[in-house]
């Protein structure tokens, strides 16, 4: 590439994390026999968000699920026009939460902000967790006045999961009581600027997209680096990863994993498959491990 194209390039990419975008929530809890409230309450600094709370009559178990960048609660319509281009498949992550509720836990799934139904906080700017993390604190405040004394595990995906460690470092007073984390596809910038740009020949990546990425969202790439704050992650973690993922290097999930200071960790690949989403939709498709996960900690 000339310096035009490389130009071009680190624009598509630093505009493209810098803005949200909305994909429709396609199906409903009640699709698969679960009755649902429709919920709302607000992040920390008081922006709306919109979610189902799944009740599992008789339980006192409660997963929270944070979603990735351009999903919703529901999940991703990578199947249809114009989100195809993830490998062009859905993402459905009520499927999963059926596993869930028939196991006997309550789910709290939400719209992080700019996204489903939920207000906007900054425009449609995202910090890719950098402003998010109210989100996530705003429902586990919800969770915790709606089931008084449950037993609170976090289910938190790529900007969901840099959101939940952020919050974690800012506020950890408000995770004590959290009984474990699935933490999918944390993602640091470094790995994701090196596979996009530095992998490609592009000289001075780091700092010519730190200057375009501050240019659309005023954020800088260290601003939301998962890998940088695994050491607040005090909970039993799993971090989940695919392996071959052409987005990221197995370097992050792996650095992200050791860092965790609890030792009741865990480091799950998957493998067969270069696409990140195939990461997000793991768990609908083979539950077996995420429910091992929460019932060794619930």
């Amino acid at each position: 590439m000339d310096k035009t194209q490389e130009d071009a390039l680190i624009d598509q990419i630093a505009k493209g994390v810098s803005y949200s975008f909305r994909t429709p929530i396609l199906r409903r809890p009640s699709d698969y026999g679960m009755a649902y409230e429709d919920v709302f309450f607000p992040a920390m600094d008081g922006v709306m968000l919109d979610g189902w709370f799944i009740p599992a009559e008789g339980s006192n178990k409660l997963v929270i699920v944070n979603h990735f960048i351009g999903a919703n609660r529901y999940g991703y319509p990578g199947h249809l026009e114009p989100w195809t281009g993830q490998g062009g498949f859905e993402v459905n992550f009520v499927e999963a939460y059926k596993v869930l509720h028939d196991a006997g836990y309550n789910v709290l799934a939400y719209d992080l902000r700019g996204h489903g139904h939920s207000s906007e906080g900054a425009g449609s700017i995202t910090g890719v967790g950098a402003i998010e993390w109210r989100d996530v604190i705003g429902s586990v405040r919800f969770a915790k006045d709606k089931m008084p004394g449950a037993k609170i595990a976090l289910h938190s995906q790529c900007m969901g999961c840099n959101s939940t460690f952020l919050a974690m470092e800012k506020h950890p007073e408000e995770f004590e009581d959290i009984a474990c984390m699935i933490a999918l596809q944390p993602l640091s910038a470094a790995p994701f600027i090196e596979r996009a740009l530095i992998d490609n020949g592009v000289e001075n990546a780091v700092e010519r997209f730190n200057a375009r990425y501050s240019y659309y969202s005023s954020f800088r790439h260290t601003d939301s680096n998962a890998i940088a704050r695994a050491d607040k992650v005090t909970c039993p973690t799993m971090v989940v990863q695919v392996k071959d993922d052409m987005t990221t290097k197995p370097s992050d999930a792996q650095g992200i994993h050791d860092k965790l200071p609890n030792p009741d960790k865990k480091l799950l690949w998957i493998e067969g498959t270069p696409v990140r989403y195939e990461g997000y939709r793991y768990f609908s498709q083979n539950p077996g491990e995420m429910i091992a996960w929460y019932d060794a900690h619930m």
